[in-house]
Protein backbone atom coordinates (compact mmCIF):
# COMPACT_ATOMS: atom_id res chain seq x y z
CA UNK A 1 0.00 0.00 0.00
CA UNK A 2 1.66 3.49 -1.11
CA UNK A 3 0.75 6.64 1.16
CA UNK A 4 -0.97 8.01 -2.53
CA UNK A 5 -4.45 9.14 -2.05
CA UNK A 6 -6.92 9.85 -5.58
CA UNK A 7 -9.63 12.17 -4.47
CA UNK A 8 -12.51 12.06 -6.76
CA UNK A 9 -15.27 14.64 -7.00
CA UNK A 10 -18.63 12.78 -7.29
CA UNK A 11 -21.53 14.86 -9.21
CA UNK A 12 -21.01 14.66 -12.69
CA UNK A 13 -17.36 13.66 -12.64
CA UNK A 14 -18.55 9.74 -11.37
CA UNK A 15 -22.16 9.73 -11.29
CA UNK A 16 -24.21 11.20 -14.52
CA UNK A 17 -27.13 13.87 -13.98
CA UNK A 18 -28.74 12.60 -16.99
CA UNK A 19 -31.76 11.61 -15.05
CA UNK A 20 -31.79 15.20 -13.77
CA UNK A 21 -32.71 16.03 -17.44
CA UNK A 22 -35.57 13.57 -17.76
CA UNK A 23 -37.04 14.91 -15.26
CA UNK A 24 -37.52 18.79 -16.03
CA UNK A 25 -38.28 17.64 -19.53
CA UNK A 26 -41.26 15.75 -17.96
CA UNK A 27 -42.41 19.20 -16.32
CA UNK A 28 -42.70 20.04 -19.44
CA UNK A 29 -39.26 22.60 -19.32
CA UNK A 30 -36.17 22.10 -21.72
CA UNK A 31 -33.88 19.16 -20.40
CA UNK A 32 -31.02 21.85 -20.37
CA UNK A 33 -32.89 23.38 -17.60
CA UNK A 34 -31.11 20.72 -15.15
CA UNK A 35 -27.37 22.07 -16.28
CA UNK A 36 -28.70 25.47 -15.47
CA UNK A 37 -30.60 24.12 -11.93
CA UNK A 38 -26.84 22.74 -11.34
CA UNK A 39 -24.84 26.00 -12.04
CA UNK A 40 -27.34 28.00 -10.20
CA UNK A 41 -27.10 25.75 -7.16
CA UNK A 42 -23.19 25.94 -7.38
CA UNK A 43 -23.32 29.50 -7.32
CA UNK A 44 -25.59 30.00 -4.60
CA UNK A 45 -23.39 27.52 -2.17
CA UNK A 46 -20.37 29.21 -3.49
CA UNK A 47 -21.84 32.99 -2.62
CA UNK A 48 -22.76 31.82 1.10
CA UNK A 49 -19.63 30.18 1.58
CA UNK A 50 -17.80 33.20 0.21
CA UNK A 51 -20.21 35.16 3.16
CA UNK A 52 -18.58 33.10 5.35
CA UNK A 53 -22.08 30.92 6.01
CA UNK A 54 -22.16 27.25 5.53
CA UNK A 55 -25.26 25.33 3.95
CA UNK A 56 -25.28 22.09 3.61
CA UNK A 57 -26.39 20.35 -0.41
CA UNK A 58 -30.19 19.75 0.14
CA UNK A 59 -31.04 23.15 1.66
CA UNK A 60 -29.22 25.00 -1.12
CA UNK A 61 -30.38 22.60 -3.79
CA UNK A 62 -34.09 23.06 -2.35
CA UNK A 63 -34.25 26.49 -2.64
CA UNK A 64 -31.92 27.17 -6.04
CA UNK A 65 -34.93 24.72 -7.56
CA UNK A 66 -37.88 26.76 -5.97
CA UNK A 67 -36.35 29.86 -7.76
CA UNK A 68 -35.73 28.11 -10.71
CA UNK A 69 -39.26 26.42 -11.61
CA UNK A 70 -40.71 29.66 -10.11
CA UNK A 71 -39.18 31.88 -12.83
CA UNK A 72 -39.72 28.73 -15.24
CA UNK A 73 -43.67 28.92 -14.71
CA UNK A 74 -44.14 25.89 -12.96
CA UNK A 75 -45.51 25.94 -9.29
CA UNK A 76 -42.92 24.96 -6.89
CA UNK A 77 -45.18 22.59 -4.56
CA UNK A 78 -43.65 20.31 -1.92
CA UNK A 79 -44.32 17.59 -4.42
CA UNK A 80 -42.81 18.79 -7.56
CA UNK A 81 -39.58 20.35 -5.45
CA UNK A 82 -39.18 16.60 -3.64
CA UNK A 83 -39.37 14.70 -7.06
CA UNK A 84 -36.89 16.46 -9.05
CA UNK A 85 -34.54 16.19 -5.88
CA UNK A 86 -34.86 12.82 -5.80
CA UNK A 87 -33.12 12.55 -8.28
CA UNK A 88 -29.44 13.31 -6.52
CA UNK A 89 -30.60 9.51 -4.97
CA UNK A 90 -30.31 7.56 -8.52
CA UNK A 91 -27.69 9.29 -10.08
CA UNK A 92 -26.27 6.08 -12.72
CA UNK A 93 -22.63 5.75 -12.59
CA UNK A 94 -20.75 6.63 -16.13
CA UNK A 95 -19.73 3.28 -18.16
CA UNK A 96 -15.82 4.45 -17.73
CA UNK A 97 -16.07 4.74 -13.32
CA UNK A 98 -16.04 0.94 -12.49
CA UNK A 99 -12.55 0.44 -14.73
CA UNK A 100 -10.76 3.47 -13.33
CA UNK A 101 -11.84 2.74 -9.34
CA UNK A 102 -10.52 -0.66 -10.41
CA UNK A 103 -7.16 0.21 -11.80
CA UNK A 104 -6.52 2.85 -9.17
CA UNK A 105 -7.24 -0.04 -6.54
CA UNK A 106 -5.02 -2.35 -8.19
CA UNK A 107 -2.28 0.14 -7.60
CA UNK A 108 -2.66 0.21 -4.28
CA UNK A 109 -3.74 4.43 -4.12
CA UNK A 110 -6.70 4.65 -1.62
CA UNK A 111 -9.77 5.70 -3.47
CA UNK A 112 -11.64 8.55 -1.49
CA UNK A 113 -14.44 10.76 -3.18
CA UNK A 114 -14.64 14.39 -1.99
CA UNK A 115 -17.89 15.13 -2.66
CA UNK A 116 -20.57 18.90 -2.20
CA UNK A 117 -23.45 16.53 -1.59
CA UNK A 118 -24.03 14.43 1.69
CA UNK A 119 -22.48 11.30 2.51
CA UNK A 120 -25.42 9.29 2.93
CA UNK A 121 -26.88 10.05 -0.29
CA UNK A 122 -22.84 9.41 -2.08
CA UNK A 123 -22.50 5.80 0.20
CA UNK A 124 -26.12 4.76 -1.10
CA UNK A 125 -25.38 5.71 -5.04
CA UNK A 126 -21.41 3.97 -4.60
CA UNK A 127 -23.53 0.80 -3.22
CA UNK A 128 -26.45 0.93 -5.45
CA UNK A 129 -23.72 0.89 -8.63
CA UNK A 130 -21.92 -2.14 -6.81
CA UNK A 131 -18.62 -0.07 -6.29
CA UNK A 132 -18.67 0.20 -2.32
CA UNK A 133 -15.49 -2.82 -2.44
CA UNK A 134 -13.30 -0.19 -4.75
CA UNK A 135 -14.12 3.11 -2.23
CA UNK A 136 -11.59 3.69 0.50
CA UNK A 137 -13.80 6.38 1.87
CA UNK A 138 -16.68 8.95 1.42
CA UNK A 139 -15.41 12.82 2.70
CA UNK A 140 -18.08 15.14 2.59
CA UNK A 141 -18.34 18.95 2.59
CA UNK A 142 -20.48 18.40 5.41
CA UNK A 143 -18.35 16.93 7.67
CA UNK A 144 -15.95 19.82 7.41
CA UNK A 145 -18.58 22.54 7.11
CA UNK A 146 -16.73 24.13 4.10
CA UNK A 147 -17.66 24.18 0.28
CA UNK A 148 -15.35 22.85 -2.15
CA UNK A 149 -13.16 25.12 -3.82
CA UNK A 150 -12.18 26.30 -0.63
CA UNK A 151 -8.39 25.72 -0.16
CA UNK A 152 -9.25 24.76 3.73
CA UNK A 153 -11.29 21.87 2.66
CA UNK A 154 -9.01 20.16 0.51
CA UNK A 155 -6.72 20.44 3.05
CA UNK A 156 -8.45 19.38 5.71
CA UNK A 157 -9.48 16.23 3.69
CA UNK A 158 -6.00 15.19 3.24
CA UNK A 159 -5.24 15.12 7.05
CA UNK A 160 -8.29 12.56 7.56
CA UNK A 161 -6.63 10.52 5.24
CA UNK A 162 -3.22 10.72 6.93
CA UNK A 163 -1.49 12.32 3.94
CA UNK A 164 0.05 15.80 3.27
CA UNK A 165 -1.34 17.04 0.21
CA UNK A 166 1.69 16.63 -2.27
CA UNK A 167 0.44 12.87 -1.59
CA UNK A 168 -2.82 13.60 -3.29
CA UNK A 169 -4.37 14.17 -6.28
CA UNK A 170 -8.22 15.45 -6.92
CA UNK A 171 -9.73 14.18 -10.25
CA UNK A 172 -12.84 16.22 -11.14
CA UNK A 173 -14.96 17.23 -14.40
CA UNK A 174 -14.90 20.81 -13.00
CA UNK A 175 -11.94 23.20 -13.70
CA UNK A 176 -12.87 25.14 -10.20
CA UNK A 177 -12.66 21.94 -8.43
CA UNK A 178 -9.12 21.24 -9.99
CA UNK A 179 -8.01 24.48 -9.28
CA UNK A 180 -9.04 24.82 -5.78
CA UNK A 181 -7.33 21.51 -4.88
CA UNK A 182 -4.32 22.67 -6.74
CA UNK A 183 -4.21 25.97 -4.67
CA UNK A 184 -4.11 23.94 -1.41
CA UNK A 185 -1.01 22.16 -2.15
CA UNK A 186 -2.75 19.17 -3.96
CA UNK A 187 -2.40 18.16 -7.65
CA UNK A 188 -4.66 17.89 -9.71
CA UNK A 189 -6.45 16.20 -13.02
CA UNK A 190 -8.95 16.86 -15.47
CA UNK A 191 -11.60 14.57 -17.30
CA UNK A 192 -13.56 15.91 -19.78
CA UNK A 193 -17.75 15.34 -19.33
CA UNK A 194 -20.23 17.90 -19.40
CA UNK A 195 -17.26 20.93 -20.03
CA UNK A 196 -15.02 20.19 -23.51
CA UNK A 197 -12.37 22.22 -22.96
CA UNK A 198 -10.75 23.43 -19.62
CA UNK A 199 -10.84 26.92 -18.42
CA UNK A 200 -7.98 28.87 -19.33
CA UNK A 201 -8.24 30.72 -16.03
CA UNK A 202 -7.17 28.09 -13.53
CA UNK A 203 -4.18 26.73 -12.81
CA UNK A 204 -2.14 23.88 -15.04
CA UNK A 205 -2.78 20.72 -13.82
CA UNK A 206 -1.19 17.18 -14.08
CA UNK A 207 -2.80 16.81 -17.31
CA UNK A 208 -6.35 16.43 -19.20
CA UNK A 209 -8.03 13.43 -19.64
CA UNK A 210 -10.82 11.97 -21.74
CA UNK A 211 -12.03 9.40 -20.06
CA UNK A 212 -11.97 8.68 -16.27
CA UNK A 213 -9.00 5.81 -17.28
CA UNK A 214 -7.24 7.90 -18.42
CA UNK A 215 -6.98 10.55 -15.56
CA UNK A 216 -6.26 7.58 -13.36
CA UNK A 217 -3.50 7.00 -15.66
CA UNK A 218 -2.31 10.22 -15.73
CA UNK A 219 -2.29 10.07 -11.57
CA UNK A 220 -0.14 7.15 -11.35
CA UNK A 221 2.46 8.02 -13.82
CA UNK A 222 3.23 11.11 -11.29
CA UNK A 223 6.00 9.85 -8.82
CA UNK A 224 3.72 10.22 -5.14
Amino acid sequence: MTDRVILFDVIETLFSLRPLKDRFEALGVPPETADLFFAQLLRDAFALSAAGEFRPFPEIARGTLEVLLESQGVAATEETVSKVLSVFGALPAHSDVQPALEQAHRSGARVVLLTNGSRSNTEQLVADAGLSRLVDDVISVEDIQLWKPQPGLYREACARCGVAPEHATLVAAHAWDVHGAMRAGLHGVWVRRQDHHYHPAMGEPLGLAASLPEAVDLVLSHPA
